[in-house]
């Protein structure tokens, strides 16, 4: 048995047997016997819930440091596809010769009107 267990089986049978007095030599005998079992069962189980406490502990924070982990890749993806369409968008207007700043900003507003007077409007701005 631990030192510490041993001690917690200590405490618990002197604060137990503390308060019952009165008995014979016979009596006190099977009494401390008992005290003495059912400290030790009470530590044994004390320390398994103690026990029990740290995995769960150590498990939230395994399932936590997981969650940040899978974030940072969402986030990570997300911006290589980002970078990887800013790319894209970067050759085309190399190779239509208008300013790659212009073509996202084209892509937005025509999604956004769906009326061909709009889409007129937007593609004469474009030409100029």
């Amino acid at each position: 048995m631990k030192s510490d267990k041993k001690q917690l089986v200590d405490e618990i049978s002197a604060l137990i047997l503390s308060n019952l007095k009165g008995l014979n030599e016979k009596s006190a005998k099977k009494l401390v016997k008992t005290v003495d079992k059912a400290s030790e069962e009470i530590a044994k189980k004390y320390a398994k819930l103690q026990k029990d406490e740290e995995e769960a502990k150590e498990k939230a924070e395994k399932k936590a440091a997981e969650k940040i982990k899978e974030q940072s890749k969402k986030v990570a993806k997300a911006k290589a596809k980002e970078a990887e369409k800013a790319a894209f968008d970067a050759k085309i207007a190399l190779v239509t010769g208008s300013e790659a700043t212009e073509a996202p900003a084209k892509k937005s507003s025509s999604k956004k009107s769906s009326t061909p007077a709009v889409e007129e409007a937007l593609s004469s701005e474009s030409a100029e």
